[in-house]
């Protein structure tokens, strides 16, 4: 699997990154080296082989999941900014975006 400039510069869109022109070609070289290495990484025969749920054998740090006093939802709602029938209200993401400046060069 190889990608091209085009296909770049989709992911760049759907990403919000941008990149200098003259990197680009770098970039597209690199991710064309790391598509091939993944395609490789699944040519890879793992039958038996158990599966892993850490690379590191490490002990769990966890603390045990104890229920204990929480916020009473009226102190909550009195430290957010804006709140409606006991539920905090966030903008949503279009209206976030308007200003963007994506949303500027789309138009």
């Amino acid at each position: 699997m190889t990608t091209d400039r085009e296909e770049l510069e989709a992911l760049l869109y759907q990403t919000r990154l941008r990149i200098e022109d003259n990197q680009k070609d770098e970039v597209l070289d690199r991710l064309n080296k790391d598509l091939k290495f993944i395609e490789e990484l699944f040519e890879v025969n793992v039958d038996g082989i158990d599966p892993l749920y850490h690379v590191i054998d490490l002990p769990e740090y966890l603390r045990e999941d104890v229920a204990g006093k929480t916020l009473d939802n009226e102190v909550i709602m009195d430290l957010c900014r804006s709140g409606e029938y006991g539920y905090i209200v966030v903008p949503a993401v279009p209206a976030a975006l308007e200003n963007s400046e994506h949303q500027a060069k789309k138009s």
